[in-house]
């Protein structure tokens, strides 16, 4: 079962705006908030900053796949939000200039990350940078963002589940796996955010009448 090839030009820009978004997410950060805990397991504030940063510029240098998440976060968690904002926005600018290099041709080559296509990569940084933006609001009490990168992101997380033999295996998630996201809602009853939560590990799958098999998280 396989997905439709996620579209090379949207998937750039809003990869691009989503950076953008979480850099000034960022700088909106007080000093108070950047220790706060969050629904990510140990991780505080400034550790997903770190984890999502430096995602980025190892990206953009070529280096992405070195360092685990973990290893991310502890390499930058130690700098202010404004630093940090200002390190995603220069990796903003060279992700640009690297976008632009790349043809359909190339955003189907396998990319430095494991089972990965280029293409498969740079959706997997939309929805993360989207989801972990969204750990950030949720710890400091602000609302949700809404958009197209939430439906973005359900694609990616439809995208992983079809190429996991045990959710394709599962009657109750296989018929889920080829829906375009913004189909969710009609066919689940549920919200596209609590959705992407379920399947992200953030909520319990099973509270909101889902298998557990739809978190790609799951151990």
């Amino acid at each position: 079962m396989t997905r439709p090839t996620t579209p090379r030009a949207p998937t750039i820009a809003q990869l691009l705006d989503e950076y953008q978004q979480f850099a000034d997410l960022l700088g909106s950060l007080e000093a108070a908030a950047w220790n706060r805990p969050t629904r990510c397991s140990t991780w505080h504030v400034c550790d997903i900053a770190g984890h999502v940063v430096g995602q980025a510029v190892e990206t953009v240098s070529g280096t992405i796949g070195t360092r685990s998440p973990d290893e991310q976060a502890a390499s930058l968690r130690h700098l202010p939000p404004s630093t940090l904002a200002l390190q995603l926005l220069d990796a903003r600018v060279k992700m640009a200039g690297l976008a632009a290099t790349l043809d359909d041709s190339a955003w189907e080559r396998p990319s430095l990350l494991p089972d990965f296509t280029i293409g498969q990569g740079m959706h997997s940084l939309v929805a993360d940078t989207f989801i972990h933006a969204d750990d950030i609001r949720n710890a400091l009490g602000r609302p949700s963002a809404t958009g197209p990168a939430l439906y973005t992101s359900i694609d990616f997380i439809l995208g992983r589940l079809s190429r996991d033999k045990a959710a394709l295996a599962d009657p109750d998630v296989a018929p889920l796996l080829l829906l375009p996201p913004e189909s969710i809602t009609q066919v689940t009853g549920l919200d596209p955010h609590e959705f992407l939560l379920a399947a992200t590990g953030r909520r319990d799958a099973t509270s909101l009448g889902l298998p557990t098999r739809i978190n790609i998280f799951r151990s």
